[in-house]
């Protein structure tokens, strides 16, 4: 438990720019091999591959992000079925770091082109680098010496706010190697929209409405100051929907599906950050069950949604009908977010079945829900604790709740599952072959929904 500790106060502490563009660039990795892993069905690969995860983790906690990284490309050719050539993970290392996603009256957009993780030997020949913003002329990036700065010319003053496509591709003998997209914003208004956004909140009784919008305003400015988010964040879709929650009262509501996301009011005029998916067809007289999920240690609400098998979960309540919350957790292996004052908000805009609330956290977030089940009897009708176990067990809160420990034979957090399982002998309990930290929540989420299910069964 010393050395989780030790490593999450390293995963959590204050990043620079670059750091925060690293943070990006390994979360962009982590979803590429992701959705290799959703593609590729053979067992053998697929254990060909974790085999050289079960590092990752103390990678990304020691914030050795651009060993993970190469970790993480390394396998994502495996699943594909050999090593990657020398030449090849010369190419792939390259990355773009641009100097802001959200520009107010600048007059260029600035990008480094750098390598991600440490290269070795001269450039492979026949290799090509191009990068392409708009509709300016592409420019050619000599793989000869890093960083490569670049800048092109950005025309801000139009007072509506835009958004532009930069694209990076790199090539060898013609071929595709590898090729990103990110995408930049400007708003020649913003510190006009802030300040409405801020008067909005100030003026509206507590809401999610203005909550969220008060919390977007905050996004915003740190964005346009040089924040580099962790996950894509397209802040011209940020403004347009500040402008129609606004406009539109009670905007958040069941007859408004989709992904979103959201902040709730809290006391002391304190927001609670979250992702919410909302599955079409919602009837206020046919409640539906909602999922409740607890990121880790040095993650957000974003993973659940974008990672965990490239947001394996919301398609599985998509297929479901059932609502979905990812709730941003403090630091600490207590209670976490105040998940019950979460629950009665959304409760409000859409029909929750209150009496199949299911709770499922990983790694910090397993232990959350370990003390969020003790400290609300009765509030969820079944949990999951993946990779991760828990401090004092009360066995009387878990007397009648089902409740499931998963967790892989390669993970760090494996004697705190067993333990966790001895102290609750009625649990189900499974360790999964082969598994590390980072894998355990997707290949353990089918067997937890297949519990739900004959739960959730009217």
């Amino acid at each position: 438990m010393r050395r989780a500790l030790a490593l999450v106060l390293l995963a959590v502490a204050p990043a620079s720019t670059y750091a925060q563009a690293q943070r990006y660039e390994l979360g962009r990795r982590l979803k590429r091999f992701e959705e290799a892993w959703e593609k590729q069905p053979d067992p053998a690969a697929r254990k060909r591959a974790a085999a050289i995860l079960p590092d990752i983790t103390p990678m990304f906690f020691s914030l050795r992000f651009g060993d993970a990284g190469k970790t993480l490309d390394r396998a994502r050719h495996l699943l594909a079925g050999a090593e990657p050539s020398p030449e090849t993970q010369w190419l792939e290392s390259l990355y773009v770091v641009p100097e802001k996603v959200l520009y107010t009256n600048e007059k260029e957009v600035v990008v480094t082109v750098k390598p991600f993780y440490a290269i070795k030997g001269d450039p492979p020949p026949g290799a090509t680098a191009i990068l392409e913003w708009r509709k300016e002329k592409p420019v050619s990036v000599a793989l000869t010496k890093f960083p490569a700065r670049i800048a092109f010319p950005l025309d801000s003053t139009d007072k509506n706010h835009r958004f532009g496509k930069l694209q990076f591709t790199v090539t060898r003998d013609d071929k595709l190697v590898s090729q990103t997209t990110q995408y930049i914003s400007w708003s020649a208004d913003l510190s006009e929209r802030i300040e409405a956004y801020r008067n909005f909140a100030k003026q509206s009784p507590p809401s999610i409405e203005s909550a969220t919008v008060k919390d977007r305003a905050e996004l915003l400015e740190e964005l346009a100051e040089g924040t580099i988010p962790e996950n894509d964040v397209l802040a011209d879709s940020l403004i347009s929907m500040a402008d129609r929650i606004i406009s539109t009262p009670a905007y958040f509501r069941r007859g408004n599906p989709g992904q979103f996301l959201l902040s709730v009011p809290l006391e002391k005029k304190k927001t609670q950050p979250l992702r919410l998916f909302v599955p079409k067809g919602l009837d206020a007289k046919k409640p539906v069950p909602i999922v409740v999920a607890l990121h880790g240690a040095g993650g957000s609400e974003n993973l659940f949604f974008e990672g965990y098998g490239a947001g394996h979960i919301v398609k599985e309540c998509e297929k479901r009908g059932w609502l979905l919350v990812a709730p941003h957790s403090p630091l600490g292996f207590g209670s976490g977010p105040p998940v019950k004052t979460i629950l009665d908000a959304l409760g409000e805009r859409y029909p929750i079945d209150r009496s199949k609330v299911f709770l499922v956290g990983h790694s910090m977030g397993a232990a959350q829900t370990v003390a969020l089940c003790q400290e609300n009897p009765g509030l969820f009708a079944a949990a999951a604790a993946l990779g991760g176990g828990g401090g004092r067990v009360k066995q009387a809160a878990f007397a009648k709740l089902p409740f499931f420990i998963g967790v892989g034979d390669k993970d760090f957090a494996l004697p705190g599952a067993r333990a966790l399982a001895k102290a609750l002998p009625d649990a189900t309990f499974k360790e999964y072959a082969g598994l590390e930290h980072m894998l355990i929540v997707r290949e353990a989420l089918p067997d937890v929904f297949a519990g739900w299910d004959t739960i959730a069964k009217p």
